[in-house]
């Protein structure tokens, strides 16, 4: 461009810029042991009333539950807030409730299918679906399908100890997922989603 010709070149010295302190090892030796994400146990303990409705207090299902359960979540929550303006200056966010996020799990189906069919029946217990005599169309009291019902998320470590387990109370199923059938699906196996909802959750 013009004029910049006549611009004299600009000359770095032989300055040397200090040598970072940081390292890899440094780095590893401080951050120390983390947690993996597949170190992880999901129970389920169906509540009495549940139980008897659904036959859901079967040991055998609930025994196998934690090893049925492929992929979990860790439960969060949300304070909702409200923008008070009434001052001067910007808004202020005042929280008023908390609300507890849905969590989804990934279920292996064991040869009898019997994990599917329980969610299956629950759900259909929840409302009667329409196929159903009499029933069609009903929805339940939620202590009849809720209420009781635990699940627990833990965090383990190697030695397979419990660090951090969170406690969800009052779960149901909302969401189930659709299963894949193919010819070319030969080294796996069957699997569905769910969507859990719950009331609250506490740290176990």
């Amino acid at each position: 461009m013009e004029g910049f010709d006549e611009l004299e070149p600009i000359v770095i010295t032989g300055k040397r810029l200090a040598k970072p302190t940081f390292s890899i090892s440094e780095f590893k030796n401080n951050i120390g042991a983390v947690a993996r994400p597949n170190l992880f146990m999901a129970e389920f303990v169906p509540g009495t009333k549940f139980a008897t409705a659904l036959n859901a207090g079967d040991s055998e299902f609930t025994e196998r539950f934690p090893f049925r359960c492929e992929i979990a979540e860790f439960p969060g929550k949300t304070l909702s807030t409200i923008e008070d303006s009434t001052g001067a200056g910007p808004t202020l966010k005042l929280p008023y409730e908390t609300t507890y996020n849905d969590i989804n799990l990934t279920i292996v189906c064991s040869e009898d299918m019997k994990e599917r069919t329980l969610f299956e029946a629950w759900m259909d217990y929840i409302i009667g679906p329409a196929d159903s005599s009499g029933t069609a169309g009903l929805v339940r009291f939620y202590s009849d399908y809720a209420e009781g019902n635990k699940l627990i998320v833990s965090q383990l470590n190697t030695r397979a100890d419990v660090l951090i387990s969170f406690e969800l109370y009052d779960v149901y199923p909302i969401a189930i997922s659709p299963m894949t059938a193919s010819w070319e699906e030969t080294n796996t196996y069957q699997r569905f989603s769910v969507t859990m909802t719950y009331r609250y959750y506490k740290l176990g």
